[in-house]
């Protein structure tokens, strides 16, 4: 048989190379009709469905605080929220998110309140909306020398693990009404160091309308798809990429973040969590007062605990608390060990305590306060003058 003669070779080289084309671009339009068809069941690195408008950038620039993310700041001396009356001097600062403020309920039905009204003095309460414990303790170190209470807490729910290791909060929850940027500590070398978020000034909120910026806020934030390829040409890198398909099967939709659904009791969340409850107790003492921790109840918590099955966070809070002794109130068994027949009439429709959990609340908190000395000493009815 003749050899081949370098213009067949080629010409066979040619072919080869023109069948592989042809191969690769059906493989390429055939990956992008199946993406385009089935975008919905699979999560992609998608920023620009982070961005915000020009009229959503204008209604945060009222609450906007380049330190603390967002603050809903009240007209009362502190900022705090406000008191239908007096009890007394201050005896407590509580610091949180909405389970502190008492959303879902009035000024005179909050658990701060109810406790202020049984102890005889007041109770400033620095709860915020959307807060996680990491801006907590800011708003602390930010009021700290101005405080007049001797005694303050540091209010949190279980969920809050997933605000600690968040910098955007789209990122976490899509559908918020607080889409700020946020700042978050990380553990590096067993020290708690705080990660600024980088918008500075409210000039700069409008960086929130670039996909740059959005980008930028997923470095270090768990609910941020680092580990998705975006979604586009060539889409043949989306069929071979393991992470997209894993979770496709796990069920995680499109524009739902790789970090919702984890666990983040485990791994980098806890150490972060466990180490702002740290940090608040030590500063807090450090400025010469006593603290407390207070592990809030959620409806969701309470029906777990009722179950004979574990509220998220609780048993890793109690634990610490207890090895740190460190004191923690338990708001979620307090609540859950209740005798009523109606448990539904503890919470409001949006999960938090309603009037009358806030009140059993108020109640049980007081009762351990009391039962501690180093924290009672301030927080007891002043004596009666005849």
């Amino acid at each position: 048989m003749a050899e081949a003669t370098p213009a067949r070779r080629s010409l066979r080289l040619s072919m080869w190379a023109a069948l592989g084309l042809v191969a690769l671009g059906g493989a390429e339009l055939a990956s992008a009709a199946f993406f385009h068809a089935f975008a919905g069941r699979f999560p992609f690195r998608e920023p620009q469905r982070f961005t915000l408008s020009a009229g959503q950038i204008a209604g945060l620039r009222g609450h906007f605080d380049p330190e603390l993310g967002w603050r809903q700041a009240y007209p009362t001396e502190f900022g705090e929220r406000p008191r239908p009356r007096s009890h007394g001097p201050v005896g407590l600062a509580v610091f949180g998110d909405s389970f502190v403020h008492g959303d879902e309920v009035g000024d005179a039905e909050t658990w701060a309140e109810g406790l202020a009204s049984r102890a005889g003095r007041d109770v400033l309460n620095f709860g915020t909306g959307g807060y996680g414990p990491d801006q907590a303790l800011l708003l602390y170190r930010r009021l700290a020398s101005r405080l007049p209470a001797p005694v303050v807490g540091l209010g949190f729910t279980g969920e809050n693990v997933n605000r600690v290791v968040n910098r955007y909060r789209p990122f976490y929850f899509r559908e918020t009404g607080l889409p700020y940027p946020k700042p978050r500590f990380a553990v590096r070398g067993g020290r708690l160091e705080l990660i600024p978020q980088p918008l500075r000034s409210v000039d700069e909120l409008a960086r929130l309308g670039d996909p740059q910026t959005i980008e930028e806020l997923g470095r270090g934030d768990a609910h941020y798809g680092t580990g998705f390829p975006s979604f586009g040409f060539p889409f043949l890198r989306l069929a071979l990429h393991p992470a997209v398909w894993r979770h496709a099967l796990a069920g995680t939709p499109r524009g739902e973040l790789s970090g919702a659904r984890q666990n983040h009791w485990r791994g980098e969340g806890r150490e972060v969590f466990l180490a702002v409850l740290d940090a608040f107790v030590a500063e807090a003492r450090a400025h010469g007062r006593a603290a407390v921790l207070l592990l809030l109840p959620g409806a969701d918590d309470v029906r777990l605990v009722r179950e004979g099955r574990g509220a998220p966070g609780r048993r890793a809070v109690l634990e610490h608390c207890a090895a740190g002794g460190h004191a923690c109130f338990d708001g979620v068994g307090a609540l859950a060990s209740l005798e009523t027949a109606d448990a539904a009439a503890l919470f409001a429709p949006g999960g938090h305590p309603s009037a009358e959990g806030n009140r059993r609340l108020a109640a049980a908190l007081h009762a351990f306060l009391a039962a501690r000395p180093e924290l009672s000493r301030d927080l007891t009815p002043p004596p009666v003058r005849r």
